[in-house]
């Protein structure tokens, strides 16, 4: 009785497993998204931060990263160490700049049904490696890694 129920079960749960399977593979990323990230004009509207040594925050307030002309225009919050000081001329910035984009690419990865995308970008004060993951649903993941900093982690939403 106990193999016919164990049997019965594990084919319940094949079936299920095979139609979600199905399902995941009927997404496509929609072309309006391919458009923005091939034009290299996109937002990214961020609502939850995690930095790399404390608790992720959910932001109250309105931060975005926008790629457009070639230019990075970034609007995020830090928290987080320096790990090499620097000196600085005045009021450090922080995430907060419009710089010119050094290396842009980016790669479809179908099989996760994102895409994933590198920014690097460098300023008076640290050079940053912006990468991006977007899923086909259009949320986002950005993490960015300063040489001088503690990395930080940001979730939200791709806005055309």
């Amino acid at each position: 009785m106990m193999k016919h129920c164990a049997l019965y079960l594990s084919l319940v749960f094949l079936f299920a497993c095979n139609t979600a399977n199905k399902n995941m593979a009927d997404i496509q990323m929609p072309q309006s998204v391919r458009d923005a990230i091939e034009k290299r004009e996109f937002t990214i509207q961020v609502n939850d931060m995690a930095p790399q040594r404390y608790h992720s925050r959910i932001l109250t307030s309105p931060y975005d990263i926008k790629v457009k002309d070639g230019l990075l225009y970034s609007n995020l919050p830090y928290l987080g160490q320096v790990q090499t000081p620097s000196v600085y001329t005045s009021t450090p910035k922080g995430l907060n700049f419009i710089e010119e984009i050094k290396e842009f690419s980016f790669t479809d990865n179908t099989r996760k049904k994102r895409v994933e995308i590198t920014i690097k970008v460098r300023n008076e004060e640290d050079a940053y490696v912006y990468q991006i993951s977007i899923s086909y649903n259009a949320d986002a993941e950005v993490i960015v890694r300063p040489m001088k900093r503690d990395f930080i982690r940001f979730y939200g939403q791709l806005t055309e």
